[in-house]
């Protein structure tokens, strides 16, 4: 064999060997095609709160066109700061294992008519089934001395007492105030439940420090997280009760009786 065709036969074979690894490369990749990147670490999926078989009817007070108390220097209607603490309230109780019926889940109220407004949550908080009711509300008082969370129970049920004194507590205890005691009172929402019953007033917007705080939302978490934490010790206390458990609901330690606005009460 002579030097050129051995020359000729070498290109021959590098073309050849040149365009079976361009149709491999094409067969591996076809074309748009890169190849993958390198397995990134996946991020934990979050394991799903697992339920502790109760149920708790949150119901966010008022709401258009009944906008319940006003602030006395911003104006805000106390109606749409009951349902944000109402929502933060539900994720709490939904973190802690509690499923969560809300009477109102916008800013418009049941009915356009009070009492048939009223007709309505006390349908839905009579038929869910329900362990537990909670009314978030926001208070208003002729002496703007007046401040601070309260809590309102029926009075002719102890177990409503029991549990507003733990979430009275609780309360107190997330935005940093001293203890007081749990009041009684004859309203509409806690006199009609089937369930126990109880009205949360977060604080006063006739309070000009307090009508700002109100409107924070880091302090609107925090009466969530009180109120959570009183209704979740609540439930641990039926679990294991304990003689002290009722030992401070007569503490007299406590806020003058100063009624909500929860209308009709009658």
């Amino acid at each position: 064999m002579n030097h050129s065709v051995s020359v000729r036969l070498v290109s021959a074979l590098a073309v050849i060997v040149v365009l079976c690894s361009y149709f491999i490369g094409c067969e591996a990749f076809p074309p748009n095609a890169r190849p993958s990147d390198p397995a990134q670490p996946s991020e934990p999926t979050p394991s799903p709160v697992q339920s502790n078989g109760k149920t708790i009817v949150i119901d966010a007070g008022h709401g258009a066109p009944d906008g319940g108390a006003t602030g006395k220097n911003t104006g805000v209607i106390e109606s749409t700061l009951n349902l944000k603490v109402a929502y933060l309230l539900k994720a709490e109780l939904e973190m802690l294992g509690y499923n969560v019926v809300m009477t109102r889940t916008d800013d418009n109220a049941l009915a356009e008519k009070k009492r048939a407004d009223m007709a309505e949550r006390l349908r839905i908080m009579n038929g869910s089934s329900a362990d537990m009711v909670v009314s978030v509300h926001m208070n208003e008082f002729t002496d703007s001395a007046v401040n601070g969370p309260m809590v309102f129970y029926h009075k002719n049920s102890p177990e409503a007492q029991k549990l507003a004194k733990f979430v009275i507590d609780g309360l107190c205890d997330s935005v940093g105030r001293p203890r007081r005691h749990a009041n009684s009172g004859n309203y509409y929402v806690i006199r009609e439940s089937t369930p126990v019953a109880i009205i949360a007033e977060c604080g006063f917007l006739s309070n000009p420090e307090e009508e700002v705080r109100l409107q924070d939302a880091a302090y609107q978490n925090l009466l969530a997280k009180g109120i959570a934490a009183g209704i979740q010790a609540y439930f641990m206390s039926l679990a294991s009760p304990s003689p002290t458990d009722m030992q401070d609901l007569s503490n007299p330690n406590g806020t003058p009786s100063v009624s909500p606005n929860t209308s009709p009460a009658a």
